[in-house]
């Protein structure tokens, strides 16, 4: 009972001094809510990359054999970096080592991509786009559905045809009011003809698909690649991922085979898997769940000051109130429990109100922007359990203070 009638006394203080009761808790507010807003949106993006991003970039149960290392955490090791820089290129000789060594897998592919600075039809275009010259089977590997027409075929990679499968961006960009189906659109100087649209992808990175344009790689290789059979990718996907590890070393052993290379000499080519892309995120993901705590605090702390001067300032108010209560047998636990269920009260409502904003800001980062936002109940907790230990730190000493008053001496406060 003396809980219930502490929180409706709080309560009340609040209603009855509204300004002085958002000031006091404006702290307490301002820290909740980054907390919040901020681990929404990095919970979001802890679930989008493993869920989507990887998969995107590098396809479920796939290894790709690219160059260099693309992705790393922690500080690089420049003489590391430098040897890689020498790796040799890739070539459609590697492609068919590769081939060899990958018998009966799911899907095999190869690819070149570029940027370009735009992709045109009659008066309209769209800036910043890519270009990827896939064999037949990259859509498969990557897990691209095509929308509308259809997708590369072997015919279209054996002719050098100039066909292209566009993304949903440049579809809508160009062809706002017609279907692109047969249409000719002009990037690098050069004409394709629209044989299928890509399945929008949306999310954070929708451009790498959705403002991509896929053509054959023979038909790339002689139009828009800086080098003749030169490869960026080469992608195996297996049935099963227990079939990953053992693929990644024939591949590797054939390459290293290849390329004559002695026991005691590294690879000079990189295998990466979406195991890459994951490490480097729980890295940051790490950091950054370590980090928000701790300066979400600061504001807590500025916020449990408020509250205590706040809380000061309710006891030498309500002197008189509290010298008529001891007076009428209230003991110093009673007084105690009071002014330390108050300031508990007023911190949990601004953790709340605090939370109510942090969860509208993620909400409208998520509508407004392509960063995704995702709602964790243990940070709820997290950040209400916060805001009930910075009211309990910040109302211990006024509570204190108002426990220690001779009833006497109070009630004769002017």
């Amino acid at each position: 009972m003396r809980f219930w009638e502490g929180i409706r006394m709080a309560l009340q203080q609040i209603r009855a001094q509204k300004l002085k009761s958002f000031f006091s808790l404006v702290g307490v507010i301002i820290g909740i809510t980054f907390l919040i807003a901020v681990i929404t949106i990095v919970e979001g993006m802890n679930t989008y990359v493993r869920e989507d991003f990887a998969g995107s970039l590098f396809g479920v149960n796939t290894f790709t054999v690219v160059q260099r290392q693309q992705v790393q955490t922690g500080q690089a090791d420049e003489a590391r970096r430098r040897r890689q820089a020498r790796n040799p290129q890739l070539t459609l000789r590697d492609v068919e080592v590769v081939r060899a060594a990958t018998p009966g897998v799911k899907y095999f592919a190869y690819s070149a991509d570029r940027g370009a600075p735009d992709v045109r039809y009659g008066a309209e275009s769209r800036r910043n786009i890519r270009v990827i010259g896939g064999s037949e089977q990259y859509q498969l590997v990557q897990g691209w559905k095509v929308e509308e027409g259809r997708g590369l075929t072997a015919l279209d990679e054996q002719r050098g045809l100039p066909v292209a499968v566009i993304g949903s961006e440049i579809a809508e960009k160009l062809f706002p009011t017609t279907s692109p189906i047969g249409k000719r659109i002009r990037t690098g100087g050069y004409r394709f003809r629209v044989v299928g649209v890509l399945e929008k992808q949306g999310g954070f990175i929708g451009n790498v698909r959705d403002a991509s344009i896929l053509i054959p790689f023979s038909t790339f290789d002689a139009t828009l690649s800086p080098r003749r059979e030169g490869v960026e990718e080469i992608n195996v996907k297996v049935e099963t991922e227990a079939l990953l590890a053992p693929s990644i070393a024939r591949v590797e052993e054939a390459l290293r085979r290849d390329r004559t290379l002695r026991p005691a000499e590294e690879n000079d080519f990189w295998i990466q898997t979406s195991n890459d892309l994951l490490s480097a995120w729980n890295t940051i993901n790490t950091i950054l769940l370590a980090a928000i705590p701790g300066l979400v605090s600061i504001s807590l702390v500025v916020g449990g000051i408020v509250i205590m001067n706040i809380m000061l300032l309710s006891v030498s108010d309500r002197t008189r109130e509290i010298g008529l209560r001891k007076s009428l047998g209230a003991k110093r636990r009673d007084i105690l429990f009071q002014f330390l269920t108050e300031a508990s009260t007023l911190s949990i409502v601004g953790s709340a109100i605090g939370i109510a904003i942090g969860l509208g800001l993620a909400r409208a980062v998520e509508a407004f922007s392509p960063l995704p936002a995702t709602v964790s109940l243990p940070w709820l907790l997290v950040a209400l359990t916060m805001g009930l230990g910075v009211g309990i730190l910040s109302g211990l000493y006024p509570a204190y203070r108002a426990s220690k008053l001779d009833p006497i001496e109070a009630l004769r406060f002017e």
